[in-house]
């Protein structure tokens, strides 16, 4: 599986996507975020990017029902991995257009994410 979500601590929640993200496993993560919306409250969402290689092609991308059903719940989203995807996951995390705030950290910075996430 490319993407799975775990909770942390408190109300953070960590995402975790390796190699090809598929459109599939996003819906079932985001089930599962569903899910979890009455116990947390609003979500602080780690996102780590291991080995990411992109989304899968020809899949419904375009499906945003999701974002405005549910992207003010997420309190803010730090997204860590390889900065060559810096702009491609801050234009599909919504950063500037949702309410909360979204920020991408390099692989090496994952400590960093984690306690801006906690702030």
């Amino acid at each position: 599986m490319s993407a799975s979500l775990e909770h942390q601590t408190d109300n953070i929640y960590l995402l975790h996507v390796t190699g090809m993200l598929r459109k599939s496993e996003l819906d079932a993560v985001q089930a599962d975020f569903i899910e979890n919306l009455a116990e947390a409250g609003a979500i602080k969402l780690l996102v780590l990017l291991e080995n990411f290689s992109g989304w899968e092609r020809n899949a419904a991308w375009d499906e945003n029902g999701f974002f405005f059903r549910h992207g003010d719940d997420l309190e803010k989203i730090a997204i860590v991995g390889d900065p060559r995807w810096e702009t491609e996951m801050l234009a599909f995390a919504g950063a500037g257009v949702r309410k909360g705030p979204v920020r991408f950290h390099p692989s090496s910075a994952e400590s960093r994410a984690r306690a801006w996430l906690a702030e």
